[in-house]
């Protein structure tokens, strides 16, 4: 059975800045790697953690996006949704809009939904 990852395991593997914790998200993140330990990340942990490391470590944006869409192409990383993470990440990033619209707008446009919104960026 797959296992949820919690933003705090994403930071810390990709800021570094708690030793400990570091050395076993690396641990954790080489099984995901290798396709031993399968994992899903959820959307709002994507977005909590894109949050996080562009607002409270100053992470410019562009890499930012490149670490967690490296992360998501993991081998044990098992989500359905892979590449409209990986897409709305690349949208976010490109017309510097909220990573939610950037979500709603990228799986309206792969999956055929349509968009309910008083936002400007989405229209």
């Amino acid at each position: 059975m797959a296992a949820l990852v919690d933003t705090n395991v994403i930071i810390r593997f990709l800021v570094g800045d708690h030793e400990e914790h570091l050395h076993k998200a690396i641990r954790i993140f080489e099984e995901i790697e290798n396709g031993t330990l399968e994992v899903e990340i959820l959307s709002t942990v994507l977005m909590e953690a894109l949050f996080v490391l562009t607002r409270f470590y100053n992470i410019p944006k562009k890499n930012a996006v490149s670490d967690l869409k490296a992360i998501l192409s993991l081998e044990g990383v098992i989500n359905r949704n892979k590449i409209i993470l990986s897409d709305a990440l690349t949208l976010y990033l490109q017309r510097n809009i909220d990573f939610v619209d950037a979500l709603i707008l990228t799986k309206s446009q792969l999956q055929g939904y349509d968009r309910i919104s008083f936002d400007h960026d989405l229209a």
